[in-house]
């Protein structure tokens, strides 16, 4: 057989696609948990950023990611109900989508583009996520809460890949992976791995001139074969 004969289609790209700063239209949930707590906004921030890389790494529980969050605004102590509460403000604020984003993960889905989720979050934002409608749209989620290891770590990146491969019955392909997110760091570990990753602007952070990651996302994939029109 010919070489010409012998030669294989590329395979069709599978698109990734992290969530906060991605998908959801803001990365501020401050006013909105502060609505609940009160205290210094700058206060606020700080401990729930502080502490957020144990929560969305599964290693601590909602009660002690939320209790140490508003114990930094004076609030001594938390019910379970207090608990439940700030978990859905914050799970509200986030999965608020961009409207660009929304159409995007429309487009792919009506072509018929395979999707999936790769995010560093909670256990409990998992969950809601996973509940929300646009994410039928979705063939699953790999979150850094349930795998207890998060972004940029080469293994939740393996993590994705063996499932993608167990999906499809066949072998890993990391370069028809197309991976989207909004920090560089991360875009460099799927890189390392031989996934074809890219920076998306951060949403709900304008800088002038800059290009929309669902705008970055349809040119790349149009060059990769995969035209949304």
């Amino acid at each position: 057989m010919s070489k010409r004969r012998s030669r294989r289609t590329p395979p069709r790209p599978t698109v990734a696609l992290d969530f906060g700063g991605v998908l959801s239209a803001g990365h501020d949930p401050v006013p909105d948990i502060r609505e609940l707590l009160g205290g210094e906004p700058e206060v606020l921030a700080e401990a729930l950023w502080a502490q957020r890389p144990a929560y969305d790494a599964g290693t601590v529980t909602a009660a002690e990611y939320w209790g140490a969050v508003a114990a930094a605004v004076g609030v001594d102590q938390l019910s379970e109900t207090e608990v439940d509460e700030l978990q859905e403000a914050d799970n509200r604020y986030f999965l608020r989508l961009d409207p660009a984003a929304r159409a995007l993960i429309h487009d792919l889905a009506r072509h018929r583009v395979r999707l999936v989720l790769l995010s560093n979050a909670s256990v409990a934002f998992g969950e809601a996520v996973r509940r929300a409608d646009w994410f039928e749209a979705f063939s699953f989620a790999v979150i850094s809460g349930e795998e207890q290891i998060l972004k940029p770590d080469a293994e939740i990146y393996e993590i994705l890949l063996s499932a993608l491969a167990h999906e499809t019955g066949g072998v890993s392909i990391p370069s028809a992976v197309l991976f989207f997110d909004d920090r560089e760091d991360n875009v460099a570990a799927a890189r390392a791995l031989g996934i074809d990753a890219h920076l998306w602007p951060r949403n709900g952070e304008p800088s002038e001139g800059a290009e929309h990651g669902a705008d970055i996302a349809r040119r790349v994939l149009a060059e990769r074969g995969v035209d949304l029109v």
